[in-house]
This record gives C-alpha cells, structure tokens and sequence, in this order.
C-alpha cells in the first residue's frame, strides 16, 4: 500500500485547523473563473478572508478530522469546480464582499451569450494588417483610415442565447471586450451550525428595503384602480375624482366658480376656430356672441347657451 505523501497529510490538518477556527465556512464556484481574476479577488481579500483550492477528497478527509457534526453537512456539497473559504465575517457579508469583487472578464469562445454582444463604430489602434480581415470575418464591417482600422458600423457580433465561436472571442479580447461576469458564485455557507444557500445570503438589507418599496408602490396602484380605500390611496383617489369632476362639468357645460376659466378658455378656442373657419375677427365674433344673448337671464345660462 502507498504511503500518504506528508505533504497531502499536512495539507488536511492545516485546512482542517482553519475550518474549526473560523465563524463561517463557506463553499464557492470557481467555474469559469480564470487565474488571474482569482488572483486579485485574493489579493482584495486579504486579511478578511481565506480562499483555498484542493481536491475534493482531501476537503473530505479535512471536514472529516475535524469530527465536528456542523462541518460534516458540508460534505454534500462536495463537487465540481469548487473553493473553500474561511472567513470571520458574517455570512451576509461575505456574500456582499464577493459580489463587490466581481470583474468582467473575456470569453474563450463555446461560452453561451448572455446578453446581446455588441460592438460599436469605433477608431482601433491597429494598423493596416490581416487583423481587418479578422474583423471582416466574424461579421464587422471595418476599413483603413487615416493608417489605422476602424469599425464603420455598430452591430451585434452575439445574439443573447447564442454560442460565441472561438474566431469571435478573439476579436472581443482584441478589441478589449469582456463580456463575461465573473466571481466567486456562493454555494453555501456555514456559520453557528446553520447552512445559508445563495438565495438566502443575497437577502440583503437593501435588497429588502427596496422589494419592500416595489411591493408599496404595487399595492397602491392596484388599491387606486379597485378604489379600495386606505388612507395611503385617498390624495390619489382626491385628484382622480378632481380631474372626473371637471371633465363632466365641461362636457355638461356645467359653470361654477371652480371651472370658470377654464371655460372662459375653452371659449376664446372655439371663438378663435370659429374667426379662423370664417376668416373673421375673433375679437368680434365674440362681441356678436354677446349680443345674440338674452339681455335679463341668468349669467351663467347665457354663458352656458355659447356652447349649446
């Protein structure tokens, strides 16, 4: 039988000692991620928290030295591409410092599009060379200018849901596009015997304060447009019924001292369309208004008779 290199031996009591040290302990996914952004997130981390990579056997053996039963529930997630971190920090925080510390970064080409690529018209530093042809191949419209190669048009290079081929890949980090985000994804994390998952660490609390607002100004909408009455809803409700009120008293020809101007208003424009339509005087076509008006009646049925 093989013996264990001292250094395997050695690496699994050093992680283990970590994990019974540390407040939380946490599994992350380095899928995707490569050298040198892992490099500056343990570089930005410094000092806050671990960041360590071995084989999932060895991460078995250390979880299973410590004989601690909370560490053992991480063992199930065990797999793939993972990371282990070690930190003093809340569980919460942890989570906010590794998204902070996401950076974007270039595709290899076979990666699927997130989102639609695109790239705009633009000056490069290139000089006349094959790289115009490389631009020309994956479907950008470029030319020589003034000794250099230029993007004439702006166009979508990736469709979102597409595959990016590996010729497009390299045009995108030639032209330093980087459309990946790329990070450190939390797959768990463990703090005072009690497993967080990603949904529940990215609960923060500005994330509820604002799914609290969303819901509010939700509410209020839907309250408005039932008229189910609380008093967030009534200045609402108060204006509506203000603005119904004087588009009924106008179509009505209803006048009170409320609307009056609006009605004087509404017939100076149709007075003026009248003196337009007639190539009249719109001074005058009013004054004729006046005077077709029964002299003793009520001021404001005659007002009222000028839009009957």
């Amino acid at each position: 039988m093989t013996a264990t290199p001292q250094w395997k031996i050695d690496l699994v009591n050093k992680t283990a000692e970590e994990m019974s040290k540390s407040p939380v302990v946490a599994f992350v996914s380095i899928k995707g991620i490569r050298n040198k952004q892992l490099q500056s997130i343990r570089r930005n981390l410094k000092g806050e928290a671990n960041i360590r990579i071995l084989r999932g056997t060895l991460l078995t053996k250390a979880l299973e030295k410590n004989g601690d039963e909370s560490l053992a529930k991480l063992k199930q997630f065990i797999g793939g591409q993972i990371a282990l971190i070690t930190s003093k920090d809340a569980p919460s925080k942890l989570y906010e410092k590794l998204e902070a510390n996401r950076q974007q970064a270039p595709v290899k080409g076979g990666e699927i599009a997130e989102e639609d690529i695109i790239v705009e018209a633009k000056d490069t530093n290139f000089p006349p060379g094959p790289m115009i042809s490389e631009f020309q191949k994956v479907g950008l419209q470029a030319a020589i200018e003034k000794g250099k190669i230029v993007i004439k048009k702006e166009s979508v290079m990736v469709k979102k849901g597409d595959k990016i081929s590996r010729e497009k890949a390299k045009v995108l980090e030639k032209l330093e596009i980087f459309p990946l985000n790329v990070g450190l994804d939390v797959i768990t994390a463990l703090s005072e015997g009690l497993l967080y998952d990603k949904e529940a660490l990215s609960l923060t609390p500005a994330r509820v304060m604002e799914e609290i607002a969303s819901a509010f100004v939700k509410s209020k909408a839907l309250a408005t447009d039932i008229t189910f009455l609380v008093k967030e809803i009534i200045p609402e409700l108060l204006v509506k019924a203000r603005v119904q009120a004087e588009s009924l008293a106008m179509k009505a020809d209803f006048v009170d001292e409320s609307n009056m101007g609006t009605f004087i208003l509404k017939a100076l424009n149709q007075a003026n369309a009248i003196a337009q339509s007639t190539g009249g005087d719109t001074k005058k076509v009013i004054e004729e208004k006046k005077e077709e008006e029964p002299k003793e009646e009520d001021s404001s049925e005659g007002f009222g008779a000028l839009f009957g």
